[in-house]
């Protein structure tokens, strides 16, 4: 007779696993957690910051990382809790520099005339979402570009859900404001 098989619980993926091994004082897995987060980390924070501060705000993330990695409950999250630290970061640098200023009519041509639809943001957009403010930024890119669920977005910048809705709609009306009035005749 076989016995009741009772449901096992997923297997530890190897991140799970480098995250318990780092947690343990192994270097080499500490070092490994570094470079597989580091390409993601740097196109987010590239696209809510800058290419200008990307590299500062990148290299304060993996500090910030190597010192709080020993206290994180679950390794499992360990990707959600790197796009956490890494936002308010950026969101930190942004407003120290004031980066969001009135926008340029001709970024507006440039993306209107010929939207990169389907693929890769191109310039003129990214250069569009810098108008939007750094909290409504991150919201707008954790959910299109990384695909989170409101719910998801909201626990990476430890906010409430609706704050999340209300960022989202800030920045989606404020892009979709600017797109209108590029294509009203003057």
């Amino acid at each position: 007779m076989h016995a009741p098989s009772h449901p096992k619980e997923p297997p530890p993926s190897d991140q799970t696993l480098l995250v318990l091994l780092a947690q343990t004082g192994d270097r080499a897995a500490l070092e490994q957690l570094l470079r597989n987060s580091h390409a993601p980390l740097r196109r987010y924070i590239t696209r809510l910051a800058g290419a200008d501060l990307a590299d500062d705000i990148l290299q304060e993330t993996s500090i910030q990382i190597f010192r709080k990695l020993p206290f994180l409950r679950e390794p499992a999250v360990f990707h959600a809790w790197t796009l956490r630290i890494a936002s308010r970061i950026a969101i930190t640098h942004l407003k120290r520099t004031h980066r969001w200023q009135p926008l340029d009519d001709s970024l507006l041509r440039t993306f209107t005339s010929n939207p990169n639809l389907g693929g890769p943001p191109d310039a003129a957009f990214l250069s569009l979402l810098d108008q939007v403010s750094p909290a409504s930024r991150a919201v707008l890119l954790l959910h299109y570009q990384h695909d989170l669920s409101l719910e998801e977005t909201a626990a990476v910048l430890d906010i409430p859900v609706g704050t999340a809705k209300s960022r989202l709609h800030y920045g989606v009306a404020t892009l979709r404001k600017h797109l209108t009035l590029e294509r009203k005749p003057a």
